[in-house]
């Protein structure tokens, strides 16, 4: 791509997960710049260069790119960072395509509630925001609810309450993790839980992707990692024919021109529910958009951080491209609950050689020890599969599963419960 030759990008933060922007900037033609307050962060060794300056720090960053003529800055996969991207952008005339509005649905969640509410986009009966459980709160509550930190990321301290003692405790848990000692406590919605993409160019807006998220049986579900994910979602047509729309209206009735956009929530079929939206890389499985509709999200932030614009139309993009041709795997093999060293990682080699492979990610490699502590999922290894069709997928995770191990030093295995494909 001959119009980014040359060109500066800024990326703020250097974790495992940045690695693929940078990628991406770099086989764009990009010279790509990591700014991290860690010197050991990951993207650093692949990074065109790295300054050791804090990803929150608007003015070091304004003063170091005004200092090495930086063309654009740009972030993904963390919550914290997409302000001090803004603010940045917003003090240099650099583009973004994010909005305050957008940063103030993607980080309050009560914002988020009451924005979609007022554009008839469905979300969850609210019982309580605040930080002390009152006897007319409780009187009220019909369990199951859900309980979570009202400015956290990451599913942190939210959880789901059948009864009174459990929400009890639960709330105390959700306080502990919100930076302003509140927490909300809504509907538990039931069902299969979603999440799903949209791109907006020029204030058009297409549904890239529609992911049902499966747990294993030992696990809660409105927490980051699934045990599998996979498109198309099994209610994309009602997605589609009931919600779609009004959605799209949302976003431009709140004038987003462009960017990434993603909402999570559940369904039964009957009806779908909100409960969450990000504006960042994290919500996508790019590797299988890019695989499997030829659109690569991460290579459209670059694009919009040097030039404002995700793509140069969307024209090309099917209104309905969340329909899948092919049925995209996302499956995450994660760490027990507890303290280990991990001694040996077996099967990724030959997961690779399967047909259905696309890509995977590695979080922990062996050697590495890890302890019980507050962290909600502790992932080992990502796959991302595609398959031709729900029943060859089934097989296919059958197959992962039986190659993929992670043991301790005594043969032991490591991991959580896998998904059971017959579930599906």
């Amino acid at each position: 791509m001959k119009e980014f030759d040359g060109k500066k990008l800024l990326i703020l933060g250097g974790i495992t997960t940045e690695c693929d922007i940078v990628r991406a900037a770099q086989k764009m033609g990009v010279y790509v710049i990591v700014a991290d307050s860690d010197p050991n962060a990951p993207a650093r060794n692949i990074a065109d260069e790295f300054v050791q300056i804090s990803a929150t720090d608007v003015d070091e960053i304004v003063k170091y790119c005004k200092s090495n003529k930086i063309d654009g800055i740009t972030t993904g996969f963390v919550d914290i960072l997409m302000s001090p991207c803004y603010e940045a952008c917003k003090q240099l005339e650099l583009p973004t395509y994010f909005t305050p509005k957008m940063l103030k649905m993607a980080t309050d969640k009560i914002d988020f509630k009451k924005t979609c509410e007022k554009y008839g986009v469905p979300v969850p009966k609210t019982y309580l925001v605040g930080n002390a459980l009152t006897n007319d709160v409780l009187s009220e509550i019909n369990y199951p609810v859900f309980v979570k930190p009202l400015d956290a990321s990451g599913s942190r301290g939210a959880g789901v309450c059948n009864n009174q003692t459990e929400l009890e405790n639960q709330f105390v848990e959700a306080l502990s993790y919100s930076v302003s000692g509140n927490a909300i406590i809504e509907d538990y919605i039931t069902g299969t839980e979603f999440l799903l993409d949209y791109v907006g160019v020029n204030g058009e807006f297409r549904l890239l992707s529609m992911f049902d998220r499966y747990m294993s049986s030992d696990r809660g579900s409105a927490i980051n990692y699934s045990n599998v994910s996979l498109c198309p979602a099994k209610y994309i047509d009602q997605y589609y024919n009931e919600i779609n729309s009004k959605v799209i209206e949302m976003f431009q009735k709140l004038n987003f021109k462009d960017g990434l956009i993603f909402l999570q929530g559940h369904t039964d079929g009957k009806k779908i529910t909100f409960y969450e939206m990000g504006s960042r890389l994290g919500g996508s499985f790019y590797n299988l958009e890019e695989k499997i509709l030829g659109l690569n999200p991460v290579e459209m932030i670059v694009r919009c951080a040097l030039t404002g614009k995700m793509l140069p139309s969307i024209d090309n993009i099917n209104n309905r491209s969340a329909v899948f041709k092919k049925t995209g795997i996302v499956a995450n093999y994660l760490l027990k609950d507890g303290d280990g060293i991990i001694s040996s990682i077996s099967g990724i080699e030959k997961v690779k050689q399967m047909p259905e492979f696309v890509s995977f990610s590695q979080r922990r490699f062996e050697g590495e020890s890890f302890k019980k502590d507050r962290t909600v999922d502790k992932p080992v290894l990502c796959f991302y599969m595609a398959s031709e069709g729900i029943d060859k997928a089934k097989l296919t995770i059958k197959k992962m599963n039986e190659l993929i191990e992670v043991k301790d030093i005594d043969g032991s295995s490591l991991l959580s419960m896998k998904y059971e494909p017959s579930n599906l």
